[in-house]
């Protein structure tokens, strides 16, 4: 279950403890906000020099001091995680279950990809739904660009007629389906002959945009990854 001060933890285990004194208790911290785990490696309630999370509810510089001294008798484990295993696990809860978790409340699902543990039962505590569009939307895009299911590139081009058709015709060729395509004549390098792309493609896999890359390499194209 995720940790941010440490109250959801503390309260969960104390009584999954009492009813079978077996049941494991793993808990999840952001990477950028593992103030628990610093105070495990401190033996003290210790603040963190800085939070960078994309998992708000759990930003905590500092674990609570009643907690802390409940997760060190009550806790077995204490996992970590990024922002872009959080992005991941968002994909995976919103097209496998069609359900939407706030980034807090994905670190335990995000945690159950790393836990060696098998013909075992194991609960994932989703906790929380408070996020608004603008954040769906950000997860949704960062998480197919982890995945490889979404790629973003700029390339110059001569500004002549014939040259957005290569373009297309390579992409086509490698079954990339265009999403955005932005045509720029003031960006180029050289702006009296040179076009800016902008270009966004829906693919299959990392392997599937190395071989756009090479393709368009081959064809004499050099391309920016964003």
């Amino acid at each position: 279950m995720p940790i941010g001060g440490g109250g959801l933890i503390s309260g969960i285990s104390i009584a999954a403890k009492r009813l079978n004194p077996n049941i494991k208790i793993i808990g999840v911290e952001p990477i950028g906000a593992a103030s628990m785990i610093k105070a495990l490696e401190m033996n003290k309630v210790t603040a963190l020099d800085r939070v960078v999370t994309i998992a708000d509810g759990c930003a905590v510089g500092k674990a609570g001091v009643s907690t802390y001294e409940i997760v060190k008798d009550y806790v077995d484990d204490i996992i970590t995680i990024s922002d872009d295993e959080l992005m991941d696990a968002f994909l995976i809860l919103l097209e496998n279950h069609k359900l939407i978790a706030e980034n807090s409340g994905l670190l335990s699902l995000a945690a159950s990809k790393k836990l060696d543990i098998k013909d075992k039962k194991v609960v994932c505590v989703v906790s929380g739904g408070n996020i608004d569009v603008l954040s769906i939307n950000m997860l949704i895009n960062h998480g197919l660009v982890t995945r490889g299911r979404r790629f973003s590139f700029t390339m110059n081009v001569e500004d002549k007629p014939g040259q957005l058709s290569k373009i297309t015709q390579i992409l086509g060729s490698q079954n990339a389906n265009i999403i955005e395509l932005s045509h720029d004549r003031y960006k180029g390098d050289n702006k009296f002959a040179d076009v800016e792309l902008e270009v966004a493609v829906i693919t299959e896999s990392h392997e599937h945009i190395e071989r756009i890359i090479k393709d368009f390499n081959d064809n004499g194209f050099e391309i920016n990854r964003i």
